[in-house]
């Protein structure tokens, strides 16, 4: 496995740390998104608040100690579950939004509203993993001094990069700019244009 199937599986394995450690730091943010998803019922909710941090947590942790060791198999068979895991959230939140529900995504440490960006990281995430399964298959990973350099500087970055991709593509909608009274708003095929009907008022 070369310079780029060490950076997709080192990418996957990070994001499995980061989504762990988000989880970690909010503890009850993704049992809160899941409720006012209004998709599942209470015990899965339950359920799946408990089990979904604590597979990251566990298949994070165990792909970062086979990247370094070197032990094949067991990044082979980490990413492969990454890979289900990233999958089963697109489809969570693509079902979600195809319902017409909002809410948060309960994947961040700040009030991320749910987003068709947070499934595309997600699918993202799946294809990452999945290709680092595959290559991981075809051996163990060999760089030289400058390649290993590169990506231990590099997966980190692309990491951040994608992880922070809902948070940067979000749009807060803006509150409405209150007019004068008197104002009327005209709409033209050049735009909006305002004008006054009545003196404001002094």
């Amino acid at each position: 496995m070369g310079f780029y199937g060490g950076l997709t599986a080192a990418v996957a394995v990070l994001s499995l740390l980061m989504g762990a450690g988000s989880h970690a730091a909010r503890p009850a943010a993704l049992g809160e998104a899941l409720r006012v998803h209004g998709v599942l019922g209470p015990r899965l909710r339950r359920l799946a608040a408990a089990v979904l941090p604590f597979a990251e947590g566990v298949l994070g942790a165990v792909g970062a100690a086979a990247l370094l060791t070197g032990h094949q198999w067991a990044l082979q068979a980490v990413l492969a579950a990454g890979a289900a895991l990233f999958g089963l959230y697109a489809g969570y939140t693509r079902h979600v939004l195809a319902l017409g529900r909002g809410g948060p995504c309960g994947c961040s440490r700040r009030d991320l509203p749910l987003s068709r960006w947070v499934t595309r990281r997600a699918a993202a995430l799946a294809g990452l993993a999945l290709a680092g399964a595959v290559i991981a298959g075809a051996g163990p990973v060999h760089l030289s001094t400058a390649e290993l350099i590169t990506l231990m500087l590099a997966a980190p970055a692309c990491t951040v990069l994608l992880w922070s991709l809902p948070a940067a593509m979000h749009e807060p909608t803006a509150a409405p700019v209150p007019l004068p009274t008197g104002t009327t708003v005209h709409r033209t095929a050049e735009g909006v244009s305002t004008r006054w009907t009545s003196p404001p008022a002094l």
